[in-house]
């Protein structure tokens, strides 16, 4: 996995000014490294280059804007260590993504360049 984000938190705030007006770069950045995990999982490894660093920006703003505010997402916390996760169910997540227009610009990148959630399959027809 490569671990140098695809995009900048430049491209970030100059994408939504408005979204990230005040917060510190240090939040954007480990938003930016956050979405850079999804992006690397979810199959844009050997997608172009800008439209790596296009899901990688969606996907940040996406992230900032819905957090774990939703519903379909649950954050559990034992002492210092915290961890989120989508409730069981792939339909929580398309819609999770489909709540802002970024994630929904990501779902559309991710349809056609990612590996839309599905492993590579191979069918193979026994006779009988």
């Amino acid at each position: 996995m490569s671990d140098n984000p695809f995009t900048t938190k430049e491209q970030v705030v100059n994408t939504s000014p408005d979204t990230f007006d005040g917060i510190t770069d240090d939040t954007i950045n480990q938003y930016i490294k956050d979405a850079h995990t999804y992006v690397i999982h979810n199959g844009f490894s050997n997608a172009p280059s800008d439209i790596q660093e296009q899901a990688e920006r969606f996907f940040t703003i996406h992230l900032y804007t819905v957090g774990s505010s939703s519903n379909m997402v649950s954050t559990e916390k034992v002492g210092p260590i915290q961890v989120s996760y989508f409730k069981s169910g792939s339909q929580n997540w398309l819609k999770w993504l489909q709540m802002t227009p970024w994630g929904a610009m990501y779902y559309n990148l991710w349809s056609e360049y990612g590996n839309a959630g599905l492993p590579p399959i191979s069918l193979v027809v026994l006779p009988q």
